[in-house]
């Protein structure tokens, strides 16, 4: 921490080093503090290593018109991550991957994590601890493909905070149990439990996030 005309600001380090502090999170940061050279993969290109999480960087234009597209934004997508990790943080809640987008010159336009498992009093206690500090939240119903979910929204001055929950029934997720003493491979059971996504967006670029960003998981954004 440091001191800065009497208040306190934190020295933002890699992501790769230290959890996101998702929470009073300054938009003003580079993106290289958050990814700083040394985490560009040396394996894949055109990807992050941050702990097990894969991120992949992804140009996006605005198709207006074939040949003629103009860039609007920079994706930072996770292709895989390590439910055992932690990258980022808001308040005591713990979230297992990171996604971010950036204007085209760097600038942090939206935040995202994601708590691999977590169950609906998990999720109530922590939308209560939002609600205590902000202010009642807005609720309202998201889809997606097959899946319906609740969003929770808090509108603050600088930035707009969303939550949002997803029940995954594992119906793509293949479980393999090694039977060792038999030696037999069979398959596991599925199990069931809420995914919860996270997005901190600045409010300047708000007409550029919602109905704009939709891949990887902030599909869950709307």
């Amino acid at each position: 921490m440091i001191s800065c005309n009497g208040q306190e600001k934190r020295i933002v380090t890699s992501i790769a080093e230290e959890p996101l502090q998702l929470e009073n999170f300054d938009f003003n940061t580079k993106l290289s503090a958050l990814l700083p050279e040394k985490t560009k993969s040396k394996v894949y290109s055109g990807y992050y290593e941050l702990k097990s999480e894969l991120l992949k960087v992804d140009t996006i234009s605005d198709g207006e018109f074939i040949g003629s597209e103009k860039p609007v934004r920079i994706e930072y997508r996770q292709q895989s991550f390590s439910s055992q990790d932690i990258l980022a943080k808001f308040g005591n809640e713990e979230f297992n991957a990171v996604n971010l987008a950036t204007t085209i010159d760097g600038k942090i336009m939206v935040l995202n994590a994601l708590i691999d498992k977590t169950d609906l009093k998990q999720t109530k206690d922590f939308i209560e601890t939002i609600d205590k500090k902000y202010g009642k939240s807005a609720k309202t119903k998201g889809e997606f493909s097959d899946k319906n979910y609740d969003i929770f929204t808090w509108q603050l001055k600088d930035r707009i905070i969303r939550y949002t929950t997803v029940l995954d029934k594992e119906e793509n997720t293949l479980k393999i149990e090694i039977d060792e003493e038999n030696k037999k491979i069979m398959n596991g059971d599925k199990n069931p439990h809420y995914k919860g996504y996270i997005f901190i967006i600045k409010k300047e670029y708000k007409s550029q996030i919602f109905g704009k960003v939709s891949s990887g998981d902030f599909v869950f954004l709307e």
